[in-house]
């Protein structure tokens, strides 16, 4: 039976080191890996119990091993695309690209991952755990999205450290109301105004008169930033945070309500308008893009949202503020906040109003909206106030944690 120190390599040279021929480990045989498929294989890295993962692609023939993680965020290259022809493969998750014969990556920075070298005797694939080019990440992200993960890690680092916020007399006023008017109703184009938006500016005005709280208003019509690529569904890690289209483009303005949400605001109100039943569509692109928020506490037990408070605003020509406020509640639920008493105010004329135009002027000077808003500032301020009082987050996450 021939061994595999008798191999000679694609070099045309003999290996016949027994030191070298040691390091080998066995994968599988050649037909257990056909022509243009990749397997995914587990190793020990020399006696320990350490195990590293690698990749082997079968191109024509020949075999090329690499290591199976991405270096951007762990992606599994043996479930990438492979161009035999250029042999390259591409991550399934954020598409980086590395060649298979040395690891390196054929876009200019210098990223690799670690390349091994492969051995096939009498049908048999194997292996050297240790790599002939190890694997470097280069490449960085632009600075906004490094200052927001920077940032996010000292906020938490921060409220997980403190068993205790200590209030200050000046509490209520220190509160700060973040406001997302998410109506595309464009002011510039059409004279009419956004009935949802001006109820969200009252409640604004009325939270800085009466509680001397810190306000600013977000209108997702002003911001530019691309729909969510489903990332979460290729794998749950691969839905990263801050999300990964933020990283690929620097242009990309979520990282101002991803910044403002959770490190800024003590409450956010998210007015909408209902769209056929629904909130509106620039609500659903910004969710969901904050999906990976929700995520980070399936897939790294980090839960970004603490003792933060919610409340809505809905409006309408036709009626179904039940449904919208459901489905509003269900998803920043998820997300981590609470809510006050009272946390949405729905206002609509009903299902024969068509004459939506008329919308605005109805509804500005309309006291039963004004008092229901007031209704749900103050609850909001309230809880916000009671559970930064109390820790309320922190306390429920000990237990978790415990």
């Amino acid at each position: 039976m021939k061994r595999i120190t008798d191999y000679k390599g694609d070099d045309g040279h003999d290996h016949n080191n027994n030191n070298e021929s040691s390091t080998f480990r066995y994968l599988c045989t050649i037909k257990e890996l056909s022509p243009g498929k990749s397997r995914q294989f587990f190793l020990k890295k020399d006696k320990g119990t350490k195990k590293i993962q690698i990749a082997v692609f079968n191109v024509n023939g020949r075999f090329y091993c690499i290591s199976n993680k991405c270096q951007h965020e762990g992606g599994p290259l043996s479930k990438g695309i492979l161009d035999e022809e250029k042999k390259v493969v591409t991550c399934p998750w954020h598409g980086w690209k590395y060649s298979i014969i040395d690891g390196k990556a054929p876009h200019k920075g210098g990223d690799s991952v670690d390349c091994y070298e492969t051995k096939v005797v009498e049908d048999k694939i194997y292996v050297n755990p240790i790599p002939t080019n190890i694997g470097m990440r280069i490449t960085e992200p632009h600075k906004r999205y490094s200052d927001l993960q920077k940032s996010v890690r000292e906020y938490l680092n921060h409220m997980e450290k403190d068993s205790r916020l200590q209030l200050s007399k000046d509490t209520e006023k220190s509160t700060r109301i973040l406001g997302i008017s998410t109506t595309n109703s464009n002011d510039e184009v059409a004279p009419r105004k956004s009935t949802s938006e001006e109820a969200l500016r009252y409640a604004l005005d009325y939270s800085k008169n009466e509680f001397g709280a810190e306000t600013t208003m977000i209108k997702l019509r002003d911001l530019h930033f691309k729909h969510c690529e489903g990332y979460y569904s290729k794998n749950a890690s691969a839905c990263i945070f801050p999300c990964s289209i933020s990283e690929m483009d620097k242009d990309d303005q979520m990282i101002e309500i991803y910044q403002k949400v959770i490190l800024w605001a003590d409450v956010v109100i998210i007015s909408t308008p209902i769209r056929w039943g629904n909130a509106s569509s620039l609500y659903y692109q910004m969710v969901q893009r904050m999906n990976c928020v929700q995520n980070q506490s399936i897939t790294h037990d980090s839960y970004l949202i603490r003792d933060k408070v919610a409340a809505f605003i809905i409006t309408g020509g036709q009626d179904n503020v039940q449904h919208v406020a459901g489905e509003l509640m269900t998803f920043w639920s998820q997300l981590g906040f609470l809510f006050g008493k009272f946390p949405f105010v729905g206002w609509t004329r009903g299902w024969y109003a068509e004459d939506t135009e008329n919308n605005f002027d109805k509804m500005k000077d309309n006291e039963h909206m004004q008092q229901d808003i007031i209704k749900t500032i103050n609850g909001a301020v309230e809880m916000s106030r009671l559970v930064k009082e109390n820790r309320y987050d922190e306390r429920v996450l000990e237990h978790v944690h415990s």
